[in-house]
């Protein structure tokens, strides 16, 4: 098979990227697929009105569990603290059955081999990454992973994601600046570049391209195929 040839404007930014930082529930497994949030949600709401709290309207009505988590962290820290664990079970439970977006492994190995830093960062219990990970054999690949634990005891809130990104880049120990995002979302772009750190965007099977590609510093390749076979060819720029 030949080799593609990486784009110009893709190479630029491969060439200064010491460190990837894959998205979980996006670029590695689409784990919202396999779950139903709305019992969680629900059963955290009941210990919170069983405790005597009382909510709004709209608060209560809220399906995401993780927000509903995030609310019960700051009006009661025990319960957060159970809802924590509520929803980590649900996620441990759902990524046994939920599998890696094609073409991820060849990603991942490409880009450890290449000599990069790699991380699997998402606002997920870092249990869940590890289990699924260590299940599809890809924990071989991956230096840090960094779930929502790493924001306790803090409660969410704008900066969360860019929080988790800068504890990621951290972790491999590597500057935001060396880093890239690997996504398949527009919305972690914008929050990649709050943090410093530039993205590899993966246009979606009907995604539009543009939006994965603004700013400058943001470049889009067609698929994950593309990604892997630019960590393979393109080397890093030495210091």
């Amino acid at each position: 098979m030949a080799v593609r040839t990486t784009r110009p404007h893709v190479a630029r930014v491969l060439e200064q990227t010491r460190a990837a930082l894959f998205v979980f529930d996006d670029a590695i497994c689409g784990l919202l697929h396999h779950m139903d949030p709305q019992p969680v949600a629900g059963e955290i709401h009941d210990r919170l009105f069983a405790a005597g709290h009382r909510m709004s309207l709209l608060i209560a009505l809220n399906p995401d569990p993780i927000a509903m988590m995030w609310y019960a962290q700051n009006v009661n820290r025990d319960i957060g603290t159970e809802a924590a664990r509520l929803v980590r079970d649900v996620e441990v439970a759902a990524v046994r059955t939920a599998v890696p977006v094609p073409g991820v492994r060849e990603a991942l190995h490409a880009c450890h081999t290449s000599g990069r830093g790699v991380a699997v960062v998402g606002d997920t219990s870092a249990d869940a990454m590890e289990t699924y990970l260590d299940l599809h054999g890809l924990r071989q690949f991956v230096g840090a992973i960094v779930g929502r634990e790493s924001l306790f005891p803090l409660p969410a809130g704008d900066r969360t994601g860019e929080t988790l990104l800068r504890e990621a880049a951290q972790a491999l120990d590597a500057k935001p600046a060396d880093c890239a995002l690997v996504t398949l979302s527009p919305q972690s772009r914008l929050v990649a570049k709050s943090a410093g750190i530039r993205s590899l965007g993966v246009v979606k099977k009907h995604g539009p391209r543009k939006h994965l590609a603004y700013p400058p510093d943001a470049v889009a390749v067609s698929s994950i195929a593309d990604l892997a076979n630019g960590f393979a060819t393109v080397p890093v720029l030495s210091t």
